[in-house]
């Protein structure tokens, strides 16, 4: 689940920003609306059967990256869960993700303009 989360987070960016925004005007949030829509719209093209699966096999790999680290053998819950989350990012449900955050990036006030490469080389799976 951490795996399907990390991997959640990264791909579509938070938009929660925009209520903070306290001076938006009426045609800013007529577009913010827009853009939402068009979000949910692209959401609900995914495969729902291939997203329950990949909820499933994540919860799975979650539990085996936890005991891994429960028994101490830290570098091999490390490869497991860096491994899974390249197969994660390779999947066609997060490569469909990725195209509806995409529909909105930079429509929205505060939202990033381009997706943020991450650098979890000195995070530790077990350290969570």
């Amino acid at each position: 689940m951490k795996s399907l989360m990390i991997a959640l987070l990264l791909t579509i960016p938070a938009v929660v920003s925009a209520q903070n925004n306290q001076g938006t005007n009426q045609p800013d949030m007529q577009n913010m609306m827009q853009q939402m829509q068009k979000l949910q719209e692209c959401m609900q093209t995914i495969d729902q059967t291939q997203m329950g699966e990949m909820q499933k096999r994540s919860e799975q790999e979650d539990r085996e990256i936890d005991e891994l680290c429960a028994a101490g053998d830290r570098a091999k819950a490390q490869a497991k869960a860096m491994a899974f989350a390249k197969e994660i990012a390779k999947s066609p449900v997060m490569k469909q993700m990725q195209k509806c955050g995409e529909l909105v990036q930079g429509a929205l006030p505060g939202m990033p303009t381009a997706y943020e490469q991450k650098d979890f080389s000195e995070k530790h799976v077990c350290d969570e």
